[in-house]
């Protein structure tokens, strides 16, 4: 277990936010005893200060905190960093909390005094979560980044290639030639550097991103 914890930890940082000293101690030593060395934060606005988003992480989060709350402090994370993997931990038992928090993309909800087991197997789930969250965003925005290169002509044809349809059913929908939907096909594949546009479809489906368009096409 001390393992599978060490190489989950080699990518992803798991931070400890609660504002009592004695469970980020006790939750401290807890994870060390497996190899984990968390990040300590007694205050969702400390914990602001040192992350940024770059990197995956799993947060050992406390429901109730001076100035900005967990789930208050989920909800932001929600706008820039939603691939984080949050653990809640609260010494109040409220199931209209924990239903909330888990439908906006918390993994667990453990109640004070928590069983040392289940949040060690809560981590380790949560590490590997991070990790694979982490990187399916990262896919995302690179392909965003690629389809904002594209015109919006450009977008336009991609849409309906995403929809599945032949360049010559695109040249009679957008009252084009064949022809030119393929100029514009070859010049899509080189900006945003696909192998295939059959590739650069599947990707986009694969990472659920979204093709605007043109409305007035």
């Amino acid at each position: 277990m001390a393992e599978a914890a060490g190489e989950a930890a080699s990518s992803t940082t798991v931070y400890v936010v609660d504002d009592d000293p004695a469970l980020c101690e006790s939750v401290d030593w807890l994870l060390g005893s497996i190899g984990i060395s968390p990040h300590i934060c007694h205050s969702a606005d400390e914990f602001l200060d040192a992350y940024d988003g770059g990197h995956p992480a799993c947060i050992i989060l406390d429901v109730r905190m001076p100035r900005m709350s967990g789930p208050r402090l989920q909800e932001k994370l929600n706008e820039f960093a939603p691939h984080v993997a949050i653990i809640f931990v609260s010494a109040h038992g409220d199931i209209r909390m924990s239903v909330s928090t888990l439908q906006a993309g918390a993994l667990d909800f453990l109640e004070k005094p928590y069983d040392p087991q289940r949040l060690l197997d809560a981590v380790q789930a949560g590490m590997d979560k991070a990790t694979e969250r982490f990187h399916t965003f990262a896919q995302r925005r690179s392909i965003e980044a690629k389809v904002a290169l594209l015109t919006p002509r450009e977008r336009d044809i991609l849409a309906l290639v995403v929809e599945g349809l032949p360049s010559q059913n695109i040249a009679r929908r957008l009252q084009m030639s064949v022809k030119t939907v393929d100029v514009h096909r070859a010049r899509i594949k080189s900006k945003t550097d696909a192998d295939s546009i059959s590739t650069l479809v599947r990707d986009i489906l694969r990472f659920d991103v979204a093709v605007p368009t043109d409305a007035a096409s």
